[in-house]
């Protein structure tokens, strides 16, 4: 009668045991699931899951382009400095309205920080297009700052991202950082940033262009050849929204 008294004991710990085990893995895993929710709504509301060659792959399905909104521009603009792809905004007369691309950011911080006199060609062009007043006090719609962001570029260039969103402004890496102005004059005058077009819809291309790398062009049998020379030719993705006419 005692070892069976007993066993009834073991027997009920052991149910009481799973019962707890299960309850704990359960509250975990809502827990996990919750925490996810949170960190989502908090800093990733705009995050997107898709890798960028299933975006490629889906956008070859609708013959290499599609119309969007801005919901879809706003993933793909905090992922381009993850993901080394460069996002191009277009008006509707295809007019660069805002250019997102570590490989030219590093070119215009490196020509912002040469000394003026020192600066080639290049910088100066690329200063001319990203980095140069307009009229008055009014800046380019496509203008970096010096991109100050690639200092700790993870933290900050999400920063710049918010702002261009937004419309907001303030301090990278000590550089003020503006998307709140307003270019244009009198009854032309509009904003810079994303959310001001927020009932436009835009054209969705997907294309490519070579940023290193040396080549050589020849037409061979009537058929055109590209030879590398004494650099490996390295290419990168550039995800073109247009602005559609209203």
């Amino acid at each position: 009668m005692e070892n069976l008294t007993h066993a009834i004991y073991m027997a009920f710990a052991m149910l009481a045991f799973v019962i707890a085990f299960s309850t704990s893995l359960y509250l975990v895993n809502k827990l996990n699931t919750t925490a996810k929710t949170l960190v989502y709504s908090i800093d990733g509301s705009y995050y997107d899951s898709l890798s960028l060659n299933q975006m490629i792959e889906d956008n070859e399905d609708r013959n290499r382009s599609r119309i969007v909104g801005i919901d879809t521009i706003i993933p793909t603009l905090y992922r381009y400095y993850k993901e080394s792809f460069a996002v191009k905004i277009l008006d509707e007369n295809g007019d660069l309205l805002q250019y997102f691309d570590t490989t030219t950011e590093l070119d215009v911080n490196a020509a912002k920080s040469e000394i003026k006199e020192n600066r080639t060609g290049v910088q100066k062009a690329l200063l001319s297009l990203y980095d140069a007043n307009e009229l008055g006090n009014e800046y380019n719609s496509c203008y970096m700052f010096g991109a100050p962001w690639l200092a700790n570029i993870n933290k900050d260039a999400k920063t710049r991202v918010d702002m261009y969103i937004n419309g907001g402004k303030g301090y990278i890496n000590n550089t003020l950082v503006d998307y709140s102005r307003q270019l244009g004059s009198g009854g032309s005058k509009k904003y810079v940033y994303l959310n001001y077009y927020k009932d436009r819809k835009f054209k969705e291309i997907f294309t490519q262009y070579a940023y290193e790398g040396d080549t050589i062009s020849d037409e061979t049998n009537g058929e055109l050849v590209t030879l590398t020379g004494s650099k490996q030719i390295s290419t990168k993705i550039i995800i073109i929204y247009q602005m559609l006419p209203v």
